[in-house]
């Protein structure tokens, strides 16, 4: 296991076992010290009205509001004063105890909350990480190519039945509706990422979740989907780095499919739209790159096991080689009448 990714695990298990109980706490804590003033002044009015010293006074006090009963004065000879006291220190504490454990079971039985305080922790530490906007279709697979990147990343979602399964799933998730994107984006720690991906079906809360990442970090690279094409400038208005209009992207790679069985990906980019990357198989040994890079440039020759980047005039191409190119739809078809002439000459 990388170091760490080692370092990241024993910070979680420290998290389990320290941050989860003062998570507890930290909602019962009024509660808590509320009882312990209780505890006090029945110290007080022990230590005034029956005569008795500090630590005796205390036990007594604890033995009382708790009911375990090891002290336990004549009620009947006391002052009044003394036993309004008494009833005033009983009712809150009772009601407070009440109150602490009812606090205490909903906060550690529920799972959902502890994991959520576990979650929002394990953000702060967060450094490089990738946050990722809305998790429907195309979230999902951005999520999954993250972990095989070995990127560490955290998701916002709208949906709060959404995050409870993602947690349950091991994913670190933030629930919030669009209007709170700042915060959290902020609770997700945008200020230390490297960068974010909105996926949101409404282009609106993609720019909203844009200039809001810009606003907590200037140098954080956004990335967005665009729904509509007319708001493609918008998307860049707001501060998008890269803005990829999904369905221009995936209808012209399915229509130049239909064409041609060469084509594997299209630009991102306004200024390359038009460009594509093409590959094609060599099946004659002999052709020398000189007389194919004239029509298009050459990218890269894949062979077997090895990626080749510098050719030479003379370098040769291989039976079995995979040329790259990058290519538009005029040169698509010169290239491949090329490639086909030159293979019958040899």
């Amino acid at each position: 296991m990388p170091l760490n990714k080692l370092i990241n695990s024993l910070e979680d298990w420290l998290d389990f076992i320290i941050y989860a109980p003062y998570s507890v706490l930290k909602h019962i804590w009024i509660q808590l010290l509320i009882i312990g003033l209780m505890f006090g002044l029945g110290t007080l009015i022990f230590m005034h009205y029956q005569g008795l010293d500090f630590l005796t006074a205390l036990l007594g006090s604890v033995s009382t509001i708790t009911t375990i009963g090891i002290y336990a004065p004549n009620i009947e000879p006391m002052p009044a004063t003394e036993k309004a006291w008494l009833i005033i220190i009983f009712i809150v504490s009772v009601g407070s105890a009440a109150s602490v454990v009812q606090g205490t079971v909903s906060a550690a039985v529920k799972k959902e909350f502890l994991i959520e305080e576990l979650t929002l922790k394990k953000a702060k530490r967060m450094k490089n990480h990738v946050i990722v906007m809305g998790y429907k279709f195309l979230g999902k697979y951005i999520v999954e190519n993250l972990k095989k990147l070995d990127l560490e990343y955290i998701v916002i979602a709208k949906d709060a039945s959404q995050v409870d399964a993602l947690r349950a799933q091991g994913i670190p998730a933030i629930h919030a509706p669009v209007t709170h994107a700042f915060e959290a984006l902020r609770q997700a720690g945008a200020e230390r990422a490297c960068a974010l991906v909105s996926t949101f079906d409404d282009d609106c809360d993609n720019m909203l979740a844009v200039l809001s990442a810009k606003k907590l970090n200037k140098e954080i690279r956004t990335i967005t989907i665009v729904n509509e094409r007319e708001l493609m400038e918008g998307a860049r208005d707001s501060g998008a780095d890269v803005a990829v209009s999904l369905h221009d992207v995936i209808g012209e790679m399915l229509a130049i499919s239909t064409i041609s069985k060469e084509i594997t990906g299209v630009f991102l980019t306004e200024r390359l739209k038009s460009r594509h990357v093409a590959e094609f198989e060599i099946n004659t040994s002999g052709i020398k790159y000189s007389e194919l890079k004239g029509i298009c440039p050459i990218l890269m020759i894949s062979r077997k096991e090895e990626v080749i980047y510098d050719m030479s005039d003379d370098f040769q191409l291989q039976s079995g080689d995979v040329v790259y190119t990058l290519i538009d739809h005029e040169s698509l078809q010169a290239f491949r009448e090329r490639l086909r002439s030159l293979s019958a000459g040899k």
